[in-house]
């Protein structure tokens, strides 16, 4: 169903949970809360699927509602994200700290150019 549109994003994915599983195995010297971004990361790329799925539903010839379903979709994805850190932080009691936190933004980030700027939304 997605092909070749979502080559971008699972590259990235790939990229990021081998960053995390060299990290892990002390090849890689970090401050981040390795664990931590790996859960960020699989959030992302699921909720990277749900849009792209929930987009293909949408009437692609009426721009208000591609802009209500881009606008959906970025607002859900942050919600989650938020939810997933607090409960995170709540539920392990170890502070991530904020290289973590930034980089799980700047993952979030990229994520989402990638949705916008791949062939999801077009027809």
């Amino acid at each position: 169903m997605f092909k070749n549109k979502t080559q971008s994003v699972l590259l990235l994915f790939v990229a990021v949970n081998l960053f995390g599983f060299l990290a892990q195995k002390g090849f890689l010297a970090t401050s981040l809360k390795i664990n931590f971004l790996l859960v960020v990361n699989a959030m992302l790329m699921l909720m990277y699927f749900v849009n792209a799925i929930r987009i293909k539903q949408v009437d692609k010839t009426n721009p208000n509602a591609m802009i209500r379903s881009v606008m959906m979709g970025t607002l859900l994805k942050m919600v989650v994200f938020v939810s997933v850190a607090m409960v995170y932080t709540t539920q392990v009691k170890v502070p991530v700290g904020i290289p973590t936190l930034m980089t799980s933004m700047g993952l979030y980030l990229f994520y989402t150019w990638l949705e916008i700027k791949g062939e999801v939304y077009k027809k």
